[in-house]
C-alpha cells in the first residue's frame, strides 16, 4: 500500500526512521520517544495498518515531524522494495519473537542500503548475525542486533566496571518485570521457546547444560522491588561475553515472573517439556499469554534488573560490584527500548559511522543510558563488596 502522510509536510529534512512493529509493546515506546526528536521523522510500519494509523493519531500532538504509515509484512517476497519506497534511511525490527525468524529482514535493509536495528535477544539470531558483516560492509549499512536489555545494556554496565577489577571472574544477573506492565504474545512465546530444554552456560570454567526456567530460586531485590522468583534464562550473552571477556569463569543469567503462582506455574510447565510430553511450550503461547493478562492487575507495576560482578580488584582482593536497576510507575517496559532509542539518535546524527553486522555489545555508555530515562521513573542504585 501507499506510504500515507498523517501529518502536514514539515519543511525540514528529518531523518526517516522505520519502526517494523512501531505500534506493539515495545515498537509504540521507541515510536513515541523518537517522535520527539526534531531531526527524526517516524515511519509506523507493520502487518495491521489501522493500528499504525490510530498511533499516528494519537501522538500527532506531540510529535514534531510528519508521522508516516507503512503496510509492511516482514515476510513478503518483496519486502526490499516496501522498504525502499518508504524513503527510510534507518529500519528499527521490533516484531519478535526472533528465536524463530532468520535473516530475510536485515537482508532487506542491506540490499536496500538501509541501515538496521534489531531487539532481538534469542541466542542463535544473535550469534549468527556476523554471517551479514561482509554484506553489509559492502554495502556501507550499520546493521546492529540486540539492541534491548541483553546484550546493550549488560554489556554497558560491565563495560562501566570492568576497570575496577584487575581479573573479572563471574557474572551473574537477572531481570524481573512488575506482573502490571504490558505483555506481548512475542515475549512470552521467546520464554517458552526454551522452558524445561536444555541450553550450554558457561560455569566454573566450562560449557555446562541447563535447563531453561529451572533453577527457580529467590532474589533479593532493592525496595520497593522486594524479593523476587528467577530461574534460568537463556540469552546471547552467554556466548558474546565468554568471547569477549575471557576471564570470566561463570555467566548466569535469569529472569522471573512476580506472581509466584504464575512464576511456579511455568516452572512446573517446563518438566513437560523436560521429560518431552510436550515437544515446545512455545506452541501453547497464546493461551498462557490470555492466561496472564486476567491477572495483570494484581502484583505491581515495579520492576527492576541487576548485575553482580565479581572478581579481584588491583590490590589483589575479592572485588563484588552489584548493579542494580529499579523502575517504578510502570516504566520498566522502556527498559528493553533504550538501547535501540541510543542508537538511532546516534545514527541519525552521524555519531555511530562504523559499517558492518554486529551484536550491540559495547555500543553506547552506561552514561548515555542513564541520560536517556532521565524523565522516566527508572534509577540505580550500586553496592560494592557489600
Amino acid at each position: 500500500m501507499d506510504l500515507k502522510d498523517k501529518q502536514s509536510t514539515n519543511k525540514q529534512s528529518p531523518y526517516p526512521i522505520l519502526i517494523i512493529g512501531g505500534y506493539g509493546n515495545f515498537g509504540k515506546k521507541i515510536t513515541e520517544t523518537l517522535a520527539k526528536e526534531a531531526n527524526i521523522q517516524v515511519i509506523i510500519a507493520g502487518r495491521n495498518e489501522r493500528k499504525a494509523e490510530a498511533l499516528a493519531k494519537q501522538l500527532s500532538t506531540t510529535a514534531i515531524n510528519p508521522l508516516k504509515t507503512l503496510a509492511l509484512e516482514i515476510n513478503s517476497a518483496d519486502i526490499s522494495d516496501q522498504l525502499s519506497i518508504s524513503t527510510a534511511k534507518l529500519v528499527i525490527h521490533t516484531s519478535g519473537p526472533f528465536q524463530a525468524q532468520g535473516y530475510n529482514v536485515a537482508e532487506a535493509c542491506i540490499d536496500a542500503g538501509i541501515h538496521y536495528i534489531d531487539l532481538a535477544d534469542g541466542r542463535l539470531f544473535v550469534e549468527g548475525f556476523e554471517s551479514l558483516n561482509d554484506q553489509a560492509q559492502q554495502q556501507s549499512v550499520i546493521a546492529i542486533t540486540g539492541a534491548s536489555s541483553v546484550p546493550g545494556l549488560s554489556s554497558a554496565v560491565i563495560e562501566h566496571y570492568k576497570s575496577r577489577f584487575k581479573s573479572l571472574q563471574e557474572l551473574n544477573y537477572g531481570i524481573a518485570p512488575g506482573n502490571q506492565t504490558e505483555r506481548g504474545e512475542a515475549t512470552v512465546k521467546a520464554i517458552l521457546s526454551y522452558s524445561g530444554l536444555n541450553f550450554k552456560r558457561w560455569q566454573d570454567n566450562r560449557w555446562q547444560d541447563v535447563r531453561g526456567w529451572q533453577n527457580t530460586h529467590r532474589h533479593n531485590f532493592p525496595s520497593p522491588i522486594g524479593s523476587r522468583w528467577l530461574a534460568n534464562c537463556d540469552i546471547p550473552d552467554l556466548t558474546l561475553f565468554q568471547q569477549r571477556y575471557p576471564g570470566l569463569e561463570s555467566i548466569r543469567f535469569y529472569a522471573g515472573l512476580e506472581l509466584s503462582f504464575l512464576h511456579l506455574g511455568l516452572w512446573s510447565l517446563s518438566y513437560l517439556a523436560r521429560f518431552k510430553f510436550i515437544k515446545n511450550l512455545a506452541r501453547y503461547s497464546r493461551p498462557l499469554t490470555l492466561i496472564s493478562t486476567w491477572v495483570q492487575q494484581l502484583g505491581s507495576d515495579v520492576g527492576g534488573m541487576y548485575m553482580e560482578l565479581r572478581g579481584i580488584n588491583h590490590k589483589n582482593e575479592p572485588q563484588r560490584i552489584i548493579w542494580n536497576l529499579i523502575a517504578e510507575s510502570g516504566d520498566g517496559p522502556y527498559i528493553p527500548t533504550i538501547a535501540s532509542i541510543i542508537l538511532a539518535k546516534k545514527i541519525a546524527k552521524g555519531q555511530l559511522s562504523e559499517t558492518g553486522a554486529q551484536a550491540c555489545v559495547g555500543l553506547f555508555t552506561l552514561e548515555e543510558f542513564t541520560k536517556e530515562v532521565e524523565n522516566w521513573d527508572i534509577h540505580q542504585q550500586v553496592l560494592e563488596n557489600d
